[in-house]
């Protein structure tokens, strides 16, 4: 497959009148680790929920997978979410199961999944149960229940101490090595350089610009410099 998977055109969203996002374009093709960069409050999280259809934009569209109705292809999309909707009086293996039902997935790929995760040996805890990293990455599990195409991580290293963001850099390549497309928001710079193949920086509401890493070393020559050249002026 080749061309874009998501596409944003003219999106423009507002709060009260507070305008979140302002005429937002931007391509994702298949295949790429995108990374939507930002600090926080900067509108990251709006376009991720906008892209999702939990909310509705002012003005503009959003395409997935080359349609506008994310229904016809929400089963090729794993997503994590800031609240990662669990049961949290159900245990971790049971929180599984429903996603399972709900992607139309076997029950069998839980223990390879819980192990692949560091998480077999908690299955049975109660979700309330678990550390703050546990739970992160039982979203992350979660997400890629159902073997999706598209996978789209919301702040994904929040609540992960060290050897969580090492495990997450490895399974970002693991995943984009299968061919996987991956959409993450984040405002870490560290990781973005270490991580992604194409970068967006947004900043109130507005996509300031979009570059591959190698075109960023080189207008900018690094990603901190791509950064604070964007909103240096802002502070």
């Amino acid at each position: 497959m080749k061309g874009d998977i998501i596409r944003f055109s003219s999106l423009s969203k507002k709060f009260r009148e507070f305008n979140v996002l302002k005429n937002v374009t931007l391509s994702v093709d298949h295949g790429e680790v995108f990374c939507l960069l930002g600090p926080n409050g900067s509108g990251k999280t709006t376009m991720i929920n906008c892209l999702l259809s939990l909310l509705n934009p002012e003005s503009g569209s959003i395409e997935v997978f080359g349609s506008e109705n994310i229904q016809e292809g929400k089963r090729r999309i794993g997503v994590l979410l800031e609240d990662d909707g669990f049961y949290r009086d159900m245990n971790a293996e049971n929180n599984l199961k429903v996603i399972c039902l709900i992607k139309g997935a076997d029950f069998s790929i839980i223990p390879e999944i819980l192990k692949k995760f560091g998480l077999y040996e908690h299955r049975k805890k109660k979700v309330n149960k678990l550390s703050q990293g546990m739970r992160k990455r039982l979203a992350l599990a979660s997400s890629l229940i159902g073997d999706p195409e598209l996978i789209i991580w919301d702040e994904p290293y929040n609540g992960l101490d060290p050897s969580g963001f090492n495990f997450l850099r490895g399974l970002i390549k693991e995943l984009n090595e299968k061919g996987k497309t991956l959409f993450i928001s984040t405002h870490l710079l560290s990781e973005v350089e270490k991580t992604s193949s194409k970068i967006g920086l947004i900043f109130q509401g507005e996509m300031k610009e979009t570059l591959t890493v190698n075109e960023i070393i080189k207008k900018h020559e690094s990603i901190e410099g791509f950064y604070f050249n964007h909103i240096k002026n802002s502070y």
